[in-house]
């Protein structure tokens, strides 16, 4: 019974987790590039990480055009 409650609680705790990280990864990309928080949300949890990634790699290369018609949708 005591392995029950405790196996429960440990997965309540990791789902809890997992869903602020979620939720920071979007309001990351609301906060540093003034995206919109209504279209953010409709993205699943790899297309936030695959944009994420797309945006670190056109900063990387300087691409200030590039990564302004990448975000240009998701503006408001």
């Amino acid at each position: 019974m005591l392995i029950s409650i405790a196996t429960i609680f440990l997965v309540l705790i990791y789902t809890i987790i997992k869903h602020l990280l979620s939720k920071s990864g979007q309001r990351y990309l609301i906060d540093s590039y003034g995206l919109d928080s209504t279209k953010l949300e409709t993205l699943s949890k790899q297309d936030i990480r695959a944009l994420r990634a797309s945006i670190n790699q056109l900063r990387k290369q300087n691409d200030a055009f590039g990564l302004e018609e990448l975000l240009r949708r998701y503006r408001p």
